[in-house]
């Protein structure tokens, strides 16, 4: 049978940028135009060619046909190319290249070239029937768009079945949501949300997205979606994240759910379960709600890994040209599955690579663009251009479980009996009631008690207020649990400042100690409750103990952070560095005390 190639050529009023990232969400704009969902299978590869995944689907819902999906193929920004072999139906083989052109100012002409190869005569009727309009429509969706008049991509427009919207559930929930602690402007934004936006959209809800739609604070954000799953509008799940491809390898409805070790099988490794990266929260609305669905489409495209910025399959014996893009920092070349890694930077002399049966031929790359990769392996490679440092905006666990909503809102969840996860950073702040003692002597039982427990209350707020959470109280003192550094440097601060104002309202004048620390740490259950263990837990407690009341301590990391050096630059606060070695800690720390001038003062006249 004879190939069908049909080219189909626009040009738009619209940067390139935006048109990119308008056709490379594949699953996204695919529900729009009305493509039938697709399963995948875990990937395979035979002999020396490289791997492909088997997909399912069923034309107009009703005809199966399967194929070999192959990595997709692409430039950012430039071109993209995905390439099927089927294995039943009518078609043979499909190709699908999509290019975007510079064209006049702030224009582009984006160029589809579709090649269909049929299997037998009904072959043909197949493409005219639906594989050609189906190219045809991804034109139109660029026309959708401009015609919608909405100002960012994620704006899109997306189809929704209004029939499946259950309005007056969806009013009842909102009028709850209005009765919690968040701004009534978010309850109707996401009201909104909820009724107008496309299915994947909210079946899929990503926090980080949702704050740039709403020109909102992402802290913000997380609470009302936080309080919004308590109210019954939506429901959260636990994304496990490869390290490497970054895509979600399995999701679940609880953290109690989450395993210890999980296998990406595009990348071919093994990894354990990681709070700061590799286990993110997301949320989507409640089927009462609204029954909406992230149908698949796609599992390789170019915005489902936004971090690479340039992928191509490398035959034996051939040689591959890789665009740098400019300004970009970070960048690594990998070879998927095989997962060898080339770091790309501007101190080495040469911008060619070479790929072997044993691994690269070397460790650094020239960021001179473009780079030559020459594949003398004996096998096929798909190598891919991307960032290798992690996406900071995505909403960890570690983040969200830093949060005092999610513990006050969610206290159930937490990791199944003898579970450990770990944590690469997690900033740890002890207090201590300086001459509780005493003030139970002075106080009596009852009132010493209220006492404490008001002075617990004052804690949590200022804490909360500073994205931290309240882990546990022990005896009068607090632990708690902040996921920046600077975060948890605020809400200490701001506790020193507003003690004395506290202390109106009480008939004795409370003395607070502090102490701060950052570091790794293990995420465990620990009385069915999320509780922290480690190293840094230990320091943080014995930093605490260096302090002398109305001060506050800190280790030398808390202070190497940019965002916490810039807090302490404060007029009214006086540091003094010290090293001292703590108990049970080997070797001596560095730490720096933190004293408000005013109380500073104070000491002094005392002295």
């Amino acid at each position: 049978m004879k190939s069908n190639t049909y080219v189909l050529e626009k040009e738009y009023a619209l940067d390139r940028e935006t048109a990119w990232h308008l056709l490379a969400d594949n699953n996204r704009m695919n529900l729009y135009i009305g493509l039938f969902p697709v399963s995948f299978s875990p990937a395979k590869q035979d002999g020396a060619e490289v791997f492909y995944r088997e997909a399912y689907a069923k034309v107009f819902g009703v005809v199966p046909i399967s194929w070999q999906e192959f990595p997709f193929q692409w430039q950012e920004n430039t071109s993209y190319t995905v390439e099927r072999r089927y294995l039943t139906g009518p078609l043979k083989h499909y190709t699908l290249t999509v290019e975007f052109f510079d064209s006049g100012e702030n224009g582009t002409r984006v160029k589809l070239t579709a090649n269909f190869v049929p299997l037998n005569v009904l072959g043909y009727g197949a493409i005219w029937a639906s594989g050609l309009p189906a190219v045809k429509k991804i034109m139109r969706y660029i026309d959708d768009y401009l015609q919608s008049g909405v100002a960012t991509v994620f704006e899109a427009p997306q189809k929704k079945d209004t029939a499946k919207i259950n309005l007056p559930e969806l009013d009842r929930l909102s009028a709850l949501l209005a009765k919690s602690p968040v701004d009534e402007g978010y309850v109707e934004l996401l009201h909104r949300y909820l009724a107008d936006k496309g299915d994947h959209d909210v079946a899929q809800i990503e926090p980080v997205q949702v704050a740039r739609l709403w020109d909102a604070d992402l802290d913000d954000v997380l609470r009302v979606l936080l309080y919004a799953t308590k109210a019954g509008l939506l429901n959260l799940s636990w994304n496990v994240i490869c390290p490497n491809c970054r895509v979600s390898k399995v999701e679940h409805s609880s953290l109690a759910q989450l395993e210890q070790q999980f296998h990406c099988d595009l990348c071919g490794i093994n990894y354990d379960a990681n709070f700061d990266q590799f286990v993110e929260l997301n949320f989507s609305v409640h089927p009462t709600v609204r029954q909406a669905y992230a149908e698949v489409y796609c599992i390789g495209g170019p915005m489902i890994t936004p971090h690479v910025k340039a992928q191509q399959v490398i035959e034996g014996g051939k040689t591959a040209s890789f665009v740098i893009p400019q300004g970009e920092d970070a960048l690594r070349f990998r070879v998927l599955q095989a997962n060898d890694k080339v770091a790309v930077t501007s101190g080495v002399a040469s911008n060619k690579l070479v790929y072997t049966d044993t691994g690269w031929t070397q460790d650094v790359v020239n960021g001179l663009s473009p780079v030559a990769i020459t594949n003398t392996s004996s096998a096929d490679i798909v190598v891919a251009l991307e960032h290798s440092d992690w996406n900071k905006q995505a909403v960890t666990a570690a983040k969200v479980t830093a949060m005092q909503e999610f513990r006050d809102l969610f206290s159930s969840e937490v990791l199944s009996p003898g579970q450990k996860i770990g944590i690469d950073h997690v900033t740890i702040l002890f207090t201590d009631l300086k001459g509780s003692t005493l003030l139970y002597e002075t106080a009596g039982d009852s009132g010493a008690y209220g006492q404490v427990r008001n002075h617990f209350d004052f804690l949590t707020g200022h804490i909360a207020r500073n994205s931290g959470s309240v882990v546990k109280t022990i005896g009068d003192a607090v632990m708690a649990v902040f996921h920046k550094p600077e975060d948890g440097l605020k809400a200490a601060l701001a506790i020193q400042k507003n003690l004395k104002e506290f202390n109106k309202t009480t008939k004795e004048d409370l003395v607070l100690r502090l102490g701060l620390h950052s570091g790794a740490a293990i995420a465990v259950n620990s009385n069915d409750r999320l509780d922290y263990f480690g190293r840094t837990v230990n320091i943080a407690a014995r930093i605490e103990g260096e302090g002398h009341g109305n001060d506050i301590v800190i280790s030398r990391d808390v202070v190497a952070q940019p965002l916490s050096a810039e807090l302490l630059t404060s007029a009214d606060l006086e540091l003094e560095e010290f090293s001292t070695v703590l108990k049970g800690i080997e070797g001596a720390v560095d730490l720096v005390r933190i004293w408000l001038k005013e109380e500073l003062t104070i000491k002094v006249q005392a002295g």
